[in-house]
Parts: structure tokens; C-alpha cells; sequence
């Protein structure tokens, strides 16, 4: 990932390094911090970072403590140490074009093939490379698997920043979007006969943390798309010469894995073919009808290309194990094609059934992948800063370097290891043993067990929460402080759900401060408290190629009333309960990276809350969102609608209309309202200060709201119209939380009910979430 930065010339600040982009490719936290931990052990020793992250978390100086931590161990300021970091990388990744730093000592002597001496790996020149994609100058755009149909026609998977994973065919230089890929594990598929096969997602409806993996089908010509399978585990499927037979991969929940061979007609599993010295089975590919290539892991870690023998089950090695990591195979014209991680870098290989001989196929600074072999021409995807890039190759002018087979089995690393030979010379013997009580799992072990806080803002309502939830899963908990700014009010409460059961057991409780009421020109203030017991049943049903949730529940809740303020006694005070019931379903489709809102999708929500005792009070609430595409594939147009409804005898619920914007909030007897947004981004900065704030994006909305409110029995009515502009600024703080916050300029069309005035109105926009992206 760092070598494609640096080749590219890409100079990108420490923040957006830190905090990501939204138009540029940046590595992920995972291989910054393995560059940089990796760094401080070797240059200050196997002491070094415990005594860093001690300091850190003791907030050794309140401010920065982190980075002084590293200032005061390594005796530079941490602005040095990265680029010092960077450095020690630069030189060893940047000057072998294979990318490894190969050191004498780790190379075996009988090291050597076609155009590479002892001790160094040459680029090996290729002819006839033809680069066919060209990166995008606005946004990252990744080309996977490309298949070659036809001489000039390819088939592949296009996705980027700003539109969805996708097939598409390539045909004279002219790309036609196929179809919109299902929501996928991967972006592998194979093409056999005009037929695509893939795996794709599907969602266990009951369980969170079970999922499918199904097999489609999609016909290239019609664009017709059937599911083979159903509530499988299958990956990596390939379909036979024929058409008759798909080969897939099977892991199973309990971690097994094996290759199972299916009727592409039925689905119907034929052969089943596992091994107990392979622990993975990876990629596999028809070599012939009764011939299967496949990638495996073995039990020590190693891996090795192998075949299969689909008659008896046969299996045979066909490259020497190693612990370099191989995939992505291609079987053409005697030929099995690969990529591997030999000698610290991607790079495709070949290996000759009949002699049995490996080939070195392509030679770069950064990884090439997803290899098709044609009759004459092999393409291929290419890393880069910019995503995956096509090129293509003519075999006829292609340079085959052969390998020697054993140099393959203990490649060194692409950049030395810090402390791998302490670790390396230690024994397992000398590890003293250790044994340790058991007893029966207690299921309240930690229950409440509080991990995460979140601010949220859901018009009208903001909450600040304390999450929490037991070791096992099955309890979630959180206490919480609510503003409603309809009814100027503030709450404290508690929330529990019990998952062990289907449907969920919630319960909770709610201390509500201050509500006032108007009755007959007086003023009434009461503090309320709401206690609740219910269930619902949430259900996923996301699959194909949307993302679908429904979730129906019901509670009784008991509310207690005590009066305050000086009128306190003018009043009864109130002791009733009622139900409330709710029902809420959503769809929609992925999002791209750059995606404000999805493409295309709908939400509804509906919520009924009646009195059971002592009243007839009732409130109704429903709510509805569709979206749908904009101008630009990142502009999108959201319409929003809203319907509440309650009794005209007594307040008995607090108001959760979302009123038009810029007016101030009335709770009458029914209201519904319209909306209208143009959401679309201004800027992309990536830009950030101090290490505090950084800004992804600068976006803004442009909307109409239409309110209708009616009164006095629902007899008197009155519009209540906006319209303006929202600015929002999606950034991280920290270096590390997501935060949305703005501000908004709202033209009031028709006079405010509560001060009579038309005009314009500023506001700033809360912050709506903190959830990771």
C-alpha cells in the first residue's frame, strides 16, 4: 500500500493518513501502524513501545500524550520519528523493483533462473504491456477479474468511490453496464459459456452473527440473474467447460473447509472432497472434466497449488509448500496462472502441468492479480494509488523465466521483521506451563459492562448515551439524557434488552423534568415518570441487492405524574398506563464511499400510543423517506413525509413531529408535512489542524418544507412553509471520531405561529452521530 503512495509521488499528510479520504486511496490504520510499530521495535528496541503506550494511557501530559510518550523514549519529537519511519522503508521498498529487501543470508544457494543472479530479483521486462484502464484524476476506481469474451471484448467488475460494484463489458473501448453486482463477500466470479457464477451475501433473518453465502447464477445475454443455492457457505465458485458442473469452496461454520462439487441446474451437491493436512481450500478452477486446480492451505500454515482428482479424490501437490500466500488461479492451454507473494512481492506465476515447471510471468514494484489467460493474451489487474488497473499482455511476446522450484520455499520478507530472530529462537519447551481453575459460566458475568458513549440528534429529539453489554451477548444496556426541543424538555433514563429469547425483552424507565400544559389561559408543570416492558422482533432480510430491516414490537408503559410549581395544587395528578405499538421497515442499496445517502431506497415508520386506564388519550405517528438519485452519481434527492395525530381532550404525549424548518414547534391536534432535499457535496479537503479536527467533506442541501397544522378540533388550519440551504461538515475529531455538525439558513414562507414573523432564520445543525463510518 505504501509503495504504490511512494511511487506515485503522493505526499499526503500525517492527518489524512490518519483519518483516510474520501477521493484519494489511503491505506488503512492496519498497515500504518504495523510500518511504524514495526520501526520502533527495530531501531529502539524490544522495551520500546510498552513503555510508549504505558505513558499514553497513564495521560502522561494531559496534552499529546502519546506523542510525548515517543518523544521522551526516543529522544526525537514524533513529527521525526514518523519521517525517520517512512524512510527506513523508502529504501528498501523503493530501490528492489520486486519489493523485498532480499539479504544474502536468507537466499538459497542453488537460487537461480532466466535473468536473476544470487542475492538480487530483476523487474523482468515484458513486451507487449498494454495498460487498458486509466485511473480516474477525481476518484479511486478498481477494475477486478477481467475475463476476455472475445479478442476485443472483456467482461469485468468496476467499482470506485462513487458508483456501486458492478459487471460491465468491455467492447471496442466502449463500456456497457451489465448489471449491479449483489451485496458480496469479495469481488470474485467466474464466466464459462456466456454464464457468469459468484457468491454472494445473505443475511440469517433471526441471527445477527449468521450469514450465507449463496451462489447466483446471471446469463450475459439477457441479464437474467437466478440464486442456485440457499442458506450455504459457498466462496470462489467456478463453473465447468460444459456448463453442467460448479466447483466451489464450502467453510463451514465450525471452521472446516472443503471443495464441493454442485449440478449447476439444481444446486444438488454431487462429490464432497476435504483433506485432513489442508485446512483452506482456495480459488478452485475445471482443468479439465475431471481435473480440479485449487489453491489450499496446509495445517502448518504453509500453501500450495494442488489439483484434485474429481473421479476417485485424489489430491496432489503441485508446488512445494510455502508460507508465501497464492490464489487467484487460471487454468489455459496446459497452463495453471496465479499470483503469489514469492521473494516479498505479488506477482504472476505460471506452473506447467505436463513438466511440471514454474514460470515467472510478470515483474513490477507493486502486486498484479486476477489473472485471465487467453489464447494469446493474458490480462490482468494491476495495483496503484489510483485502484486496481487493467492491463493486458501478449503471450506470444511474454518472457517465461523459470524458477527454481526450492528458492520458493522460504522466501524472505519484503522488509526485515524487528525481533523476528529473538522470537524465531525461542522453543516451545522453554515456555513454562501454566494451569488455570474452571468453573460453570456465570451468565450475569459483567452485565451491565459499559463500553461506548454517543451523542445523536434525530429531529427533535438529542441524546446523549452510555452504552453497555454483557459478556455473552445476550444483555444490551444503556442510560441516557434526552433534550426535546418540541417540548423544551429533558429527560434521564435506563434501557435494557435481553436477546436470549426471540422475541427481544426490553424494559426501561424514563424521568422526564418540566413538561408544562396550557389549560383555560393556566400553566401547568408536572415531572413524569414512564417505566416500560415490552418485546420486539427485529429481522433482517438483507440480501440481492439491497440491505432490509423490519422490526414490529409492542410495551406497556406505566406513567406516574408529580406536580410542581405554585400551582401544583390546582391540579390531580395523574397515574395511568397505556401500549404503545411500533412497526418500522427500511431498504435500500449500497453505498459507494462517497454516497451521501443510498442511490435508491424507502424507510416507513409507524408508532401508535393509546391510553388504557384512566384516559382515551391516544397519539399516532408515521413517518416515510424515499430516496432517489440525483443529477451526479454523488447527488442525491431525499422526500420526506409525516403524519401525527392525537386526542383533542388532554396532552397526554409528548409532541415527536418533525416540524418545517426554521418555525418554531407547535404540538396540535394533527399535522402532517412534506419535504423536499438536494443533497451534494462542495469540497472534499482532507484537510485537518492539530491533530484535533479533520474534514473529509463540505456538503450542503438545499430543501422545502410544507407543514400543514390544524386546531380547535381539527377545524382551524394553517400552513407553515420553508425553504433554504444546510451546510454540513462530515470530519473526524481526534484523529479518530466521526462527526457531522452544521448550519442552516431557512426562509420562512408564511408567518411563524409563536412570533408572527416571516423572514430568514440561522441555526447550527447538532451533531448527528459519532458511529464509525
Amino acid at each position: 500500500e505504501y509503495k504504490s503512495l511512494w511511487q506515485a509521488n503522493k505526499k499526503y499528510s500525517w492527518m489524512k493518513l490518519r483519518n483516510g479520504s474520501l477521493k484519494d486511496y489511503v491505506p488503512s490504520h492496519y498497515p500504518l501502524g504495523f510500518l511504524l510499530v514495526n520501526y520502533g521495535y527495530e531501531k529502539y528496541g524490544a522495551a520500546f513501545w510498552k513503555k510508549v503506550t504505558l505513558d499514553a494511557a497513564a495521560f502522561k501530559g494531559l496534552v499529546y500524550p502519546f506523542q510525548k510518550a515517543v518523544k521522551k523514549y526516543a529522544g526525537v519529537d514524533f513529527k521525526t520519528f514518523r519521517k525517520d519511519a517512512f524512510d527506513f522503508y523508502k529504501g528498501p521498498l523503493q530501490t528492489s523493483p520486486n519489493g523485498g529487501r532480499l539479504r544474502e543470508s536468507e537466499l538459497n544457494s542453488d537460487m537461480q533462473y532466466k535473468g536473476v543472479t544470487q542475492g538480487t530479483v530483476n523487474s523482468i521486462p515484458v513486451a507487449g504491456e498494454i495498460k487498458i484502464s486509466t485511473p480516474s484524476m477525481s476518484h479511486v476506481t478498481n477494475y477486478y477479474f477481467p475475463f476476455q469474451l472475445s479478442d476485443d471484448s472483456l467482461l469485468y467488475v468496476k467499482s470506485s468511490y462513487r458508483r456501486r460494484s458492478s459487471f460491465v463489458l468491455r467492447h471496442g473501448g466502449r463500456e456497457q453496464l451489465l448489471r449491479v453486482r449483489d451485496i458480496s463477500f469479495d469481488e470474485q466470479y467466474s464466466v464459462k459459456n456466456g454464464r457468469v457464477v459468484y457468491a454472494a451475501y445473505k443475511a440469517d433473518p433471526r441471527w445477527g452473527w449468521r450469514d450465507y453465502s449463496e451462489i447466483k447464477l446471471l446469463d450475459i445475454a439477457t441479464g437474467k440473474q437466478i440464486t442456485l443455492t440457499h442458506r450455504s457457505k459457498y466462496f470462489s465458485p467456478d463453473i465447468s467447460a460444459d456448463g453442467n458442473k460448479i466447483v466451489a469452496v464450502q467453510n463451514a461454520a465450525d471452521g472446516s473447509s472443503e471443495l464441493h462439487l454442485l449440478d449447476a441446474g439444481s444446486g444438488e451437491v454431487l462429490k464432497r472432497f476435504s483433506s485432513a493436512e489442508l485446512s483452506l481450500f482456495a480459488d478452485p478452477k475445471f482443468a479439465d472434466d475431471d481435473k480440479i486446480v485449487f489453491a489450499a492451505r496446509l495445517s502448518d500454515g504453509r500453501m500450495s497449488l494442488m489439483t484434485v482428482n474429481t473421479s476417485n479424490g485424489e489430491m496432489e501437490k503441485l508446488t512445494p509448500p510455502s508460507f508465501s500466500v497464492i490464489g487467484f488461479t487460471n487454468v489455459n492451454n496446459g497452463y495453471v496462472y496465479y499470483t503469489a507473494s514469492y521473494f516479498g512481492n505479488d506477482e504472476v506465476y505460471a506452473f506447467h502441468l505436463a513438466s511440471r515447471k514454474i514460470y515467472k510471468v510478470t515483474g513490477s514494484a507493486l502486486g498484479n492479480y486476477f489473472v485471465s489467460a487467453d489464447k494469446d493474451s493474458l490480462v490482468f489487474s494491476s495495483f496503484s494509488a489510483e485502484g486496481y488497473q487493467l492491463k493486458k499482455m501478449s503471450t506470444a511476446m511474454m518472457k517465461f523465466n523459470e524458477m527454481n522450484a526450492l528458492s520458493l520455499q522460504l522466501p524472505p520478507p519484503p522488509v526485515h521483521i524487528a525481533l523476528a530472530d529473538e522470537y524465531r529462537n525461542r522453543q516451545l519447551s522453554s515456555i513454562e506451563g501454566r494451569k488455570f481453575p474452571s468453573s460453570v459460566y456465570s451468565k450475569g458475568t459483567r452485565l451491565l459492562n459499559f463500553h461506548s458513549w454517543r451523542p445523536y440528534y434525530e429531529d427533535p429529539e438529542f441524546s446523549f448515551s452510555v452504552y453497555g453489554e454483557n459478556v455473552l451477548n445476550t444483555f444490551q444496556s444503556s442510560l441516557y439524557y434526552l433534550y426535546n426541543q418540541n417540548d423544551r424538555t429533558n429527560a434521564v433514563g435506563f434501557n435494557g434488552v435481553f436477546g436470549g429469547l426471540f422475541p427481544y425483552i426490553s424494559f426501561g424507565t424514563q424521568l422526564t423534568f418540566d413538561r408544562t400544559d396550557t389549560t383555560n389561559g393556566k400553566n401547568r408543570k408536572w415531572n413524569q415518570l414512564d417505566s416500560r416492558i415490552g418485546y420486539n422482533i427485529p429481522l433482517n432480510f438483507s440480501g440481492g441487492r439491497f440491505y432490509r430491516y423490519l422490526n414490529v414490537g409492542s410495551s406497556f408503559i406505566l406513567r406516574s405524574e408529580k406536580n410542581t410549581g405554585p400551582d401544583r395544587l390546582q391540579y390531580p395528578e395523574n397515574d395511568f398506563s397505556y401500549l404503545s405499538h411500533l412497526l418500522s421497515y427500511t431498504q435500500q442499496v449500497e453505498r459507494a464511499r462517497q454516497h451521501i445517502f443510498p442511490r435508491f431506497g424507502y424507510s416507513l415508520s409507524l408508532q401508535q400510543r393509546h391510553a388504557i386506564t384512566k384516559y382515551k388519550g391516544y397519539q399516532f405517528i408515521s413517518s416515510g423517506s424515499l430516496y432517489l438519485p440525483g443529477i451526479l452519481s454523488v447527488h442525491h434527492l431525499v422526500l420526506n413525509g409525516s403524519f401525527q395525530q392525537r386526542d383533542t381532550l388532554r396532552q397526554l404525549f409528548s409532541n415527536r413531529f418533525a416540524y418545517s424548518r426554521g418555525f418554531n414547534e407547535f404540538y396540535f391536534s394533527r399535522m402532517w408535512r412534506l419535504s423536499a432535499n438536494y443533497h451534494f457535496p462542495i469540497w472534499l479537503p482532507d484537510w485537518g489542524f492539530g491533530n484535533l479536527l479533520y474534514i473529509h467533506r463540505i456538503r450542503a442541501n438545499g430543501f422545502y418544507d410544507f407543514t400543514k397544522v390544524y386546531s380547535r378540533n381539527k377545524r382551524v388550519t394553517a400552513d407553515q412553509r420553508s425553504a433554504g440551504l444546510e451546510f454540513f461538515f462530515d470530519t473526524n475529531w481526534w484523529n479518530q471520531y466521526p462527526l457531522t455538525f452544521g448550519v442552516r439558513i431557512s426562509r420562512l414562507l408564511d408567518d411563524d405561529l409563536a412570533t408572527g414573523n416571516k423572514g430568514s432564520v440561522f441555526e447550527f445543525i447538532l451533531p448527528l452521530s459519532i458511529f464509525p463510518r
